[in-house]
């Protein structure tokens, strides 16, 4: 695959990450990032540790998480910038059900020492320019060599503390809606992964579905629904709040956990991606579990009681945010299940989860 070269680096192209060194990677990326541009940030990357401004009224959320290469992303299957812009909003899609602002970012690497040090460069070109449009600042981080390459990234942002949201407010009676649709990465990453292994060709060509190419850019290119997560704690419109990363079932089971609820869960409401149908019927993938299990859409997944649901939906309807959907009820019983247009109910299935696949 051809790399493309970005601005400023002026290595060769198969140049390797311990030819060029890490002095000299930390010095590219201290240069594409650039001074702070914030009032926030007092001392960004080049001291020992960042300096940061608190802001005044607010508590700090901080959260992190690694991407590893052959367990949460791949190579063949996703550009250097593709893996920078996750890796980045991985973390803003937790601070964006904590209702939160992302205020700065560190970058933590483990790079083996043969790999091309120009891919490092375009996934940090990648989450830099991720960073810049979601108004992060990178202010640090670390390099080290590593037998298996993987990205760390830490988050950290602000929120007043009453418009903090939490997994366990729910009560029995609490609605249940969830943003966007569910399944699209799920159904994108199926579907790169058969043409990986056929090597058909149709990738990328004219009749290749609208719907399935979005659902590749949302495996791709997932966008953290950071604008609507703060507007939701803003206007205290949600008693519960998590994100989808491992899939619409682990984050129902996890609010109804943590807040000490069951849930019933209309299926004919919920939103589901077009692209699960057709990856289902040309691959034969199992719609249930790409609906379900799948994961990594990073929609948010709400709790809103009865008297705020006015409220809930005037936020929730500003210009630009995504779409919301009322998919079910929180229950003082504590079942987990869904129900069908016929009535029938069936067990919650699992979610995803390391070391055990589906849970």
């Amino acid at each position: 695959m051809t790399r493309t070269v970005p601005p400023g680096w002026d290595h060769a192209p198969s140049a390797t990450c311990g030819s060029v060194g890490e002095h000299a990677l930390i010095h590219w990326i201290s240069t594409t990032v650039g001074a702070p541009a914030s009032k926030d940030v007092l001392i960004g990357i080049g001291d020992d540790a960042a300096v940061v401004v608190p802001r005044r009224n607010h508590v700090d959320v901080l959260t992190t998480d690694v991407q590893v290469d052959g367990v949460h992303f791949t190579r063949t299957l996703s550009s250097p910038a593709d893996v920078g812009h996750r890796a980045l909003h991985t973390n803003l899609s937790d601070i964006a059900a904590m209702g939160a602002e992302p205020r700065v970012a560190l970058l933590s690497l483990g790079l083996p020492a043969d790999l091309e040090a120009v891919w490092v460069a375009e996934l940090v070109q990648g989450l830099v320019t991720s960073a810049r449009a979601a108004h992060v600042h990178l202010i640090g981080g670390n390099i080290s060599r590593s037998p298996v390459l993987f990205i760390d990234v830490t988050v950290s942002g602000a929120v007043k503390p009453r418009h903090v949201l939490r997994r366990g407010g729910a009560r029995p009676g609490d609605e249940l809606y969830v943003s966007g649709e569910v399944g699209a990465a799920a159904a994108g990453l199926a579907w790169l992964q058969h043409d990986a292994g056929h090597d058909d060709g149709r990738l990328g060509q004219p009749a290749l579905p609208t719907e399935i190419e979005a659902a590749i850019l949302r495996y791709r290119r997932p966008e953290a629904r950071v604008a609507l997560g703060m507007q939701i704690g803003r206007n205290k419109a949600a008693s519960a709040c998590m994100d989808t990363s491992d899939g619409l079932a682990d984050a129902l089971r996890q609010l109804a956990a943590a807040s000490g609820v069951g849930v019933r869960v209309e299926t004919a409401t919920v939103p589901v991606s077009p692209a699960v149908a057709l990856v289902a019927e040309r691959l034969g993938a199992d719609p249930q579990a790409l609906t379900w299990s799948g994961g990594e859409d990073y929609e948010l997944l709400f709790a809103v009681p009865r008297r705020a649901r006015r409220r809930f939906l005037h936020a929730s309807g500003r210009k630009g945010l995504p779409l919301v959907t009322r998919i079910g009820l929180c229950t003082k019983e504590p079942a987990l299940v869904l129900v069908d247009g016929a009535g029938t109910e069936t067990v919650l299935p699992g979610g995803f989860e390391h070391f055990g696949g589906t849970a």
